[in-house]
């Protein structure tokens, strides 16, 4: 045996987390660590005593270099919860976040107050997280994704794969792919996304494990982090029902500015939604 304890490790690996500055580093340490031994968290405490053998410490150790580097947890984990649904994560995705459980409980409950069938186009699909939590809960609902990474496209299939006859997962630049070679998909009901906001300048301000890991093509648009939301905005009418809305996560201090910008392009009306944090983070934009 390695005479290492499950909690002489989890000290141990709390204290070298602080010391490289990963934020909640106990937590951290607990979850590489029942996750390395196939464990829930709370299972650890039961079993503190006990020694890690030789396999699952190497195993736990090259976790814990992979970390202190600042490479993110899910990436690490493989997985992240999203509204109940079992998302793969790969450096090829951003990683879904709470913020992006509000996008995607706000559009979910869009859809319920509509008459089926339903049908949603999702922009910047990414991992596919936003579908496959929509299709989970919304079982008469069909879907496109659209993502311009196929690498993206290719975990998303793995996450969509439940629901794959009621979803059509498509490689391109935002609207491009629905009328491509043939294709005339839409009109939609319902638009969704969590698009690139960041602008140039904010990068070096981000968390290292966001700047350092997460793709930049899902993250950055331009100088002031408004470029791909213009987009989807100027073309939304062409792609949706009369009566329809585009539900799009938008950053910090931006919300105003996506609303002065629909007003701008005449659509009917706008709502904010805060996020847990109470910063304005979802947009609900009606066309007439």
């Amino acid at each position: 045996m390695s005479n290492w304890t499950i909690l002489k490790l989890i000290e141990w690996t709390t204290e070298y987390f602080g010391k490289a500055g990963v934020p909640n580093p106990r937590l951290d340490a607990e979850l590489l660590l029942a996750h390395t031994l196939n464990k829930k968290r709370i299972d650890l405490y039961l079993c503190f005593d006990k020694e890690v053998d030789e396999k699952d410490l190497a195993i736990f150790k090259g976790s814990i270099q992979r970390r202190a580097k600042r490479e993110p947890l899910q990436y690490i984990l493989g997985t992240q919860d999203f509204c109940g649904v079992q998302i793969k994560v790969t450096p090829d995705v951003l990683i879904p976040r709470p913020e992006t459980e509000i996008l995607a409980e706000t559009a979910i409950n869009l859809c319920k107050a509509m008459t089926p069938p339903i049908s949603v186009l999702d922009l910047c699909t990414g991992s596919g997280a936003i579908v496959a939590a929509m299709a989970n809960r919304l079982p008469e609902a069909t879907f496109v994704g659209v993502d311009i990474s196929e690498a993206a496209l290719g975990v998303a299939r793995e996450n969509t794969a439940a629901w794959s006859g009621r979803i059509e997962l498509l490689q391109g630049d935002l609207y491009a792919p629905l009328s491509a070679e043939g294709k005339a998909l839409g009109p939609f009901d319902l638009i969704t996304a969590n698009p690139p906001y960041i602008s140039e300048s904010d990068m070096g301000s981000l968390q290292a494990e966001v700047r350092d890991h997460e793709p930049r093509v899902a993250l950055v648009a331009g100088q002031g982090g408004l470029a791909i939301i213009e987009k989807i905005l100027d073309d939304a009418p062409r792609f949706l029902k009369s009566g329809g809305a585009v539900v799009m996560e938008v950053g910090e201090g931006q919300a105003f500015q996506v609303k002065d910008m629909a007003g701008a392009k005449d659509f009917k009306s706008v709502e904010i939604v805060k996020d847990y944090s109470g910063v304005e983070r979802i947009v609900k934009i009606w066309i007439n």
